[in-house]
């Protein structure tokens, strides 16, 4: 899936593009499959809340299937239109599965990184249908043309913490996504996770991306991985 001219200016009005399926159901079976396997076996890095196993880190140098998700091709293709022909994933931002299970859920809206500069795009794909009642991810389309302020939380800013943004801390909208679609947002827009009102789980994938920085040099970096196109060098000291 390429987007179209006009599916690419909404995501730069609003901050957010929902594309319905980026994996099969047998690609969603098996990644969630995988992550209760790893989950069970505690295989690190992982983070736990009050000694339940929430989450399960740098998914993606586990390979196998995690790996195979976040190279999917429609997904790939999506983010093309967004990024261009050279596209890396950062491997030290997001690249987790989250349980989101009730007693791990908070509503706290966030941005994922601090400012406009080097941006990202924030992709989180949904191993289980995600609905009011289980915790769908809430964000404030727009906001990611708000002013770039704040003390970093991880890289981002936590919305509360700053009056300026008082006024629009009642504006998120829940977004509601099938099982094997995928979420794209501006890193820079405020979103968070709904609270799992529900007995059960609301997995979920989260991968950023952006492009490859032509100003940056040819060699890869190892906190980030080429999944399309080539490592290039613009600059003008290039000889």
């Amino acid at each position: 899936m390429r987007l179209s001219h006009d599916q690419v200016s909404f995501f730069r009005r609003n901050g957010y593009f929902k594309i319905p399926r980026v994996l099969s159901n047998k690609a969603v079976a098996a990644l969630k499959a995988a992550s209760w396997d790893h989950a069970r076996r505690k295989v690190h890095p992982f983070q736990t809340h009050n000694g339940d196993l929430v989450r399960l880190d740098q998914v993606v140098q586990r390979g196998g299937v995690f790996r195979a998700a976040a190279l999917a091709p429609p997904l790939l293709g999506a983010l093309e239109g967004l990024l261009g022909p050279n596209i890396e994933l950062t491997l030290n931002r997001h690249n987790h599965v989250t349980f989101n299970t009730a007693e791990s859920t908070t509503f706290r809206l966030h941005r994922d990184v601090l400012q406009w500069s080097r941006g990202m795009v924030t992709v989180i794909v949904y191993l289980e249908d995600s609905t009011l009642e289980n915790g769908c991810t809430h964000m404030i389309p727009g906001s990611q043309q708000l002013p770039f302020i704040g003390v970093p939380n991880n890289g981002g800013t936590w919305m509360d913490e700053h009056e300026e943004f008082t006024g629009l801390l009642g504006q998120a909208l829940p977004i509601p996504m099938p099982a094997g679609g995928a979420l794209l947002l501006d890193s820079l827009a405020f979103h968070s996770v709904g609270t799992n009102k529900g007995p059960g789980t609301r997995m979920s994938l989260t991968l950023g991306f952006h492009s490859q920085d032509e100003l940056s040099g040819s060699s890869p970096d190892p906190k980030k991985l080429l999944v399309r196109g080539s490592y290039l060098y613009k600059g003008n000291d290039k000889r």
